[in-house]
């Protein structure tokens, strides 16, 4: 068996080396292939070449030219007015931010979070922020001594709303009606010095 196949292996080692060679039987078509895809030259009509073209899209409309003895008119920056402020209109104490709801809503979020406060959820189409805030009734000695018992939680919401002047940013309880406690205005102090720059 091991002869057969000796035998064979040789046979076929000495019929492939009496095969032409590989060059005659695949001529090579480099050149011809390259010159197949070469594109013609570009012929550019000489109406485009001579910019005597009319665009039949503008409608006739004349485009302003700038000189330079043109007067420019340009909005004045405002002076004089806080990025954030602190209204205190009592139950109505709220912040002033001078910026696109959209910077507001993600400063305040970022505002939140690295301080700490506990984010329940976040709705970006109605501009609330649900807030937990653990809440701890004074008791007696031995009422602060029981770890067991639970921590009871107040939702507030930071609500974000559009004004004439920028975005308006209240603290308000969990019915969305504008409350003045101590957590609110601990809030609201702690968003002041945040986005403040």
């Amino acid at each position: 068996m091991i002869k057969l196949c000796v035998v064979l292996l040789s046979l076929g080692l000495v019929a492939c080396g009496s095969l032409p060679s590989v060059d005659e039987v695949f001529s090579d078509q480099k050149e011809a292939y390259k010159k197949a895809h070469e594109l013609p030259p570009l012929e550019v009509p000489p109406e485009l070449s001579k910019g005597q073209t009319k665009d039949e899209y503008d409608g006739g409309a004349q485009t302003p030219v700038a000189k330079r003895q043109a007067n420019v008119t340009t909005q004045p920056l405002v002076d004089k007015q806080p990025f954030v402020e602190q209204v205190k209109q009592g139950v109505d104490s709220h912040l002033l931010v001078q910026d696109s709801l959209r910077n507001v809503w993600r400063k305040t979020v970022t505002a939140l979070e690295e301080l700490d406060y506990d984010v329940g959820d976040k709705n970006r189409e109605n501009s609330l922020i649900y807030l937990n805030i653990a809440t701890a009734k004074q008791g007696g000695m031995l009422s602060t001594l029981s770890f067991w018992k639970k921590a009871e939680t107040q939702v507030y919401l930071v609500a974000l709303e559009r004004v004439e002047t920028g975005v308006a940013v209240r603290v308000l309880d969990e019915q969305q009606t504008r409350i003045d406690d101590e957590f609110s205005r601990g809030i609201l102090a702690d968003l002041l010095t945040k986005l403040t720059p």
